[in-house]
């Protein structure tokens, strides 16, 4: 295992584990400082601070601020560029969430021009994010929407299912944001869907608490509620507190709404106390809003001004335009209530610049185009990768076809030469037996006249004996005619047979088969009416006279079952 694999292997053991006191995060970051400085390695280090930035990405902005800038530094001077886009990410994205707007702002874009040299559209993705929440914070829901669409498109081309739950929860904020809570809750489910899809309980818990601001708008405010406990769960359980004072805001909203205030400000005083920490001034600014409308309804107008004022102070020095209209209107109903009407008009005015300035009108105009040119381009991509489909079955099918056209064309080739073969092979053996039955009927004509001749000779010695004079002379005459008729005969059939065995081999065994009762005379004469010899040789084989083998071939033809005189003996012998 490498040195690089063993360090980064340590270094995750140690964020695998949630550091809750302020100790613990200070050993925590002290073992993070170890393993960096034993690090030679300028791209592992650079790559350590990224890790150390997102794990204190959610519990402490100021040291992943830090960690992140630090990672930006070394990786700008060590020439890694890839590292470097990360790093640049991070620091937008922290800046942004502690509304250092400008900064944050400047830092995305870099970002999203280096991504863009480097093809990395995940990163391009990320990018955009930033400078769509970013457009959120200033009021400037057009270019945000048009930085969201963005960040959806390039998350989906890619396959980034995290990405783009990001992105319809972005798209939904900014619907949120301008009273569209119909929109909103469209979006917002979309992205919650594919969030439990995933199982990522990140994405759960940021998306259930915005699917509960529009419950509260919708006057569903105890659902709104069970939303919050349930993104509060999976905060805690995680340990991002920068996002559970998110959760604490909105359930002290929803309880504000209920006139349960002692729940109301139990929560926000926690929202606030995180935000403070954290330096979130435009969450801190909206917590203010709120508190000043606690005020108002408990009839405390003096922190009810406070309160306004601050929100206003806030929004102006961090340029939060959607803050600054509503602490103006808030100030303005304030103090024509109280008949200060310069002060109202004053505020009134603000109020009037702002909303100019926010332009609800052109943004949602906006949403609407950028809606449809979504939908369309995802129903060209759809409808050019079912062509894709199509085109795919088709030149499958056709391979298939022609594939198919070759196996069969090779199969028939194949059997037209095997039967080819078969038919040569047959024609072989039959051109072999052929040769075979000619050269036994060549052999049985030499056994006939090899028989003819002794036959011829022991005539003879017949005649000579019948003349002798002498008695022994006859007797030895007698036995020599008697040795040549035993000895002729039996040399001869056993020639013969070995001859025939030779060429139909399995003929007695067939026929026994079928005829177990045939005798070793009867088998011998189906031989040799097989061959198709005539009476006249067969009797010059056998020794027997016309007569006799008229009778062995009758008895033969009922023995095999022949009770036809119309069925030829022959012909039926020759099909076994």
């Amino acid at each position: 295992m490498s040195y690089r694999v063993i360090v980064l292997a340590l270094f995750f053991c140690l964020i695998s584990f949630r550091m809750v006191t302020a100790g613990e995060q200070a050993r925590y970051t002290d073992s993070i400082e170890k393993t960096i400085r034993g690090t030679p390695a300028k791209k592992l280090q650079a790559e350590l601070l990224l890790a150390a930035t997102r794990h204190f990405n959610a519990t402490d902005p100021d040291k992943a601020l830090d960690f992140a800038s630090r990672a930006l530094i070394l990786a700008s001077k060590a020439d890694l560029p890839e590292l470097k886009l990360l790093a640049m990410i991070e620091v937008g994205r922290i800046r942004a969430l502690k509304t250092q707007l400008t900064q944050g702002m400047e830092m995305a874009l870099k970002a999203r021009e280096l991504a863009g040299r480097l093809d990395n559209k995940k990163a391009l993705g990320e990018a955009c994010l930033i400078i769509g929440m970013i457009r959120i914070f200033q009021a400037d829901y057009a270019d945000s929407y048009e930085s969201h669409f963005t960040a959806l498109r390039l998350f989906e081309e890619i396959g980034d299912q995290e990405g783009t739950v990001k992105a319809l929860n972005g798209i939904g904020n900014i619907c949120y944001y301008q009273r569209n809570f119909n929109k909103a809750y469209i979006y917002y489910t979309k992205a919650l869907k594919i969030a439990r899809e995933r199982n990522d309980s990140i994405q759960i818990a940021n998306v259930v608490n915005n699917v509960g601001l529009v419950l509260v708008e919708r006057d569903q405010t105890n659902q709104a509620i069970d939303c919050y406990q349930e993104a509060i769960w999976i905060h805690t359980r995680l340990g991002l507190k920068v996002r559970l004072a998110t959760n604490y805001m909105n359930l002290g909203s929803a309880y504000l709404k209920l006139t349960r205030y002692t729940d109301f400000k139990a929560n926000y005083d926690k929202a606030i106390d995180i935000y403070s920490s954290v330096g979130s001034r435009h969450n801190l600014a909206l917590c203010h809003l709120v508190f000043s409308d606690y005020y108002k309804d408990i009839n405390d107008p003096q922190n009810e001004l406070k309160y306004a004022l601050l929100a206003y102070t806030d929004g102006v020095r961090y340029k939060l335009r959607e803050t600054v209209f509503q602490s103006a209107t808030v100030l303005q109903e304030f103090y024509l209530s109280a008949g200060k009407i310069d002060s109202a008009y004053k505020y009134a005015m603000i109020r009037n610049t702002e909303k100019d300035s926010i332009d609800n009108e052109n943004s949602t105009a906006k949403l609407t185009l950028l809606e449809l040119e979504y939908n369309y381009d995802k129903k060209v991509k759809e409808d050019s990768m079912k062509q894709q489909r199509r085109d795919y079955i088709t030149i499958i099918l056709i391979i298939l076809a022609v594939s198919g056209l070759i196996t069969t064309i090779l199969f028939l080739s194949r059997q037209i030469v095997k039967t080819k073969n078969i038919r040569l092979e047959k024609q072989r053996l039959s051109d072999e037996v052929e040769f075979k039955n000619k050269e036994l009927a060549i052999n049985v004509m030499n056994l006939l006249k090899k028989n003819e001749f002794l036959v011829e000779h022991t005539n003879r010695l017949i005649e000579i004996q019948q003349k002798a004079a002498e008695p022994d002379i006859k007797s030895d005459i007698l036995q020599l005619i008697k040795g040549l008729q035993r000895g002729s005969g039996d040399e001869i059939w056993d020639e013969f047979e070995v001859r025939f065995r030779q060429v139909h081999s399995g003929f007695y065994d067939r026929l026994l088969l079928k005829f177990p009762d045939l005798s070793s005379n009867e088998l011998k004469l189906c031989a040799l009416l097989k061959l198709n010899l005539s009476t006249k040789e067969i009797c010059e084989l056998t020794g027997q006279r016309p007569a006799s083998l008229d009778v062995a071939r009758s008895r033969l033809r009922k023995k095999l079952g022949m009770l036809s005189s119309q069925t030829n003996l022959v012909s039926f012998l020759s099909q076994i």
